[in-house]
């Protein structure tokens, strides 16, 4: 333990965790924009799987978050009618949300009441997002429905989840008749040996009441959940991010498009390994875009070994109408440019590296397909291929003091350094996140 408290020391005060921008991702310079032809060509391919692909959801979120306006209100103003109030009553009456509460509502101020004391405490995914007919869903449930639609001859479901949770969200989705045939569904937890140590700004550790102080060291935790599931082919999307099934055709059309697209790639892969050229390697590149220029230039034998036994992941990429989170960029490592998923807080505040987010153009939704296996399909140890300098660090606060501590690489960012990544620009219909009930009113919610 000693050992990892120092490793982590050092890294939160002494390591510099940022990124060094070289541009951002645009169409046609790391992002690549679909003909129809080669769109069809990729829905082609998708048509041709056979194994059984795995949606990998990360599910562990509280759903105190989308409430917290609400928790805001009662704590300023107990005892009293506030006209925005009933104005989001108003809108919360009209949702899947609000079904259990309204009949007994008195005012508004019992009905948000009610909603924070039952609802408020849960998962995200156990929170009802969407009606349907007489039927309401939770978003657990609304995955489950999904999935089953776009693979109904089989497909596997895995929710990381908290483990205080499991048995209530089982019961929830076995109301299913869908999970009941063809879904199979399984569930883990964030590993707690991975927790990060809690440091104060003078370097010194945390203690509550004479104990240590630890917290959970981000998604890229989650690597391990990843690398234990079995199969080649993994979905991966945030809980939150599912849409009414009457407006989610988009997503499945962007899922065939993007697994088929993968498919390609690994195929053509193989065959330039097969016969090896550098017109072959050029030609390939142009078409996919998975290398950088400088990459280009000093491919050779040894670099071809590496490329064909990594991982493959093909990342959807929202066109950046200034939505939060990470997005796409070519970063320098050394003499070497390379493709990465990049976070703001990896990002320096220096003027030059600021010109370059400025300038970006697409952000990530958190919608990819991954390979874990070769290009002949030899399975691959995820951990080997995750850059362990690409870790974070952050400020929170605990009990009203401020907590410093290092969070490992993201799971689609330093824990993805080291695959083959194409970026596809995606429409922007397929990412509906819900961050607070009242995203629930928008459209991609409401049938």
């Amino acid at each position: 333990m000693s050992k990892d408290i120092d490793i982590q020391r050092k890294q939160v005060f002494e390591e510099d965790f940022k990124v060094t921008l070289k541009a951002a991702c645009t169409v046609g310079d790391g992002v690549l924009r679909l003909s129809a032809e080669d769109e069809q060509s990729a829905i082609t391919s998708f048509d041709t799987i056979t194994t059984v692909p795995t949606f990998f959801i990360p599910a562990s979120g509280s759903g105190s978050r989308m409430f917290q306006f609400l928790f805001e209100w009662a704590d300023r103003n107990k005892g009293q009618e506030k006209d925005d109030l009933n104005s989001v009553v108003e809108t919360l009456s009209k949702l899947a949300v609000a079904q259990d509460f309204l009949d007994n509502m008195n005012s508004a101020e019992d009905f948000t009441s009610k909603m924070l004391e039952n609802i408020a405490c849960k998962p995200k995914g156990l929170i009802p997002f969407h009606k349907s007919e007489n039927a309401v869903y939770t978003a657990f449930q609304e995955h489950v429905r999904q999935v089953k639609e776009l693979f109904p001859n089989g497909v596997n479901l895995h929710f990381t989840v908290q483990e205080d949770f499991e048995e209530e969200i089982k019961s929830n989705i076995e109301e299913l008749q869908e999970a009941k045939n063809g879904v199979e569904i399984s569930f883990s937890h964030q590993n707690s040996s991975s927790d990060a140590f809690c440091f104060h700004s003078n370097r010194e550790l945390f203690e509550d009441n004479g104990v240590l102080l630890r917290r959970p060291s981000g998604h890229g935790a989650l690597l391990e959940n990843l690398n234990a599931l079995s199969g080649e082919l993994v979905f991966i999307k945030n809980i939150d991010n599912i849409q009414h099934e009457t407006k989610a055709g988009e997503s499945m059309r962007v899922w065939k498009t993007a697994a088929g697209l993968l498919k390609n790639f690994e195929q053509e892969l193989r065959e330039l390994a097969d016969e090896f050229s550098q017109e072959g390697l050029s030609t390939l590149n142009r078409k996919y875009e998975f290398l950088s220029k400088s990459e280009e230039e000093q491919f050779n034998e040894e670099t071809l070994h590496q490329i064909v036994s990594r991982p493959t992941r093909v990342c959807g990429m929202v066109k950046n109408e200034g939505e939060p989170g990470g997005g796409p960029f070519w970063i320098k490592d050394g003499e070497i440019v390379t493709k990465q998923i990049v976070e703001k807080v990896q990002i320096s505040e220096d003027k030059d590296q600021q010109k370059i987010v400025e300038a970006s153009s697409h952000f990530n939704p958190v919608f990819m397909v991954v390979s874990k296996v070769d290009i002949y399909g030899n399975p691959l140890n995820l951990l080997e291929f995750r850059d362990d300098s690409k870790f974070f660090v952050v400020k929170k606060t605990h009990k009203g003091e401020e907590v410093i501590y290092r969070e490992l690489p993201g799971l689609w960012n330093g824990s993805m350094s080291n695959w083959n990544t194409l970026f596809l620009e995606i429409p922007s219909e397929v990412f509906s996140p819900v961050k607070t009930i009242l995203d629930l009113a928008k459209p991609a919610h409401i049938a």
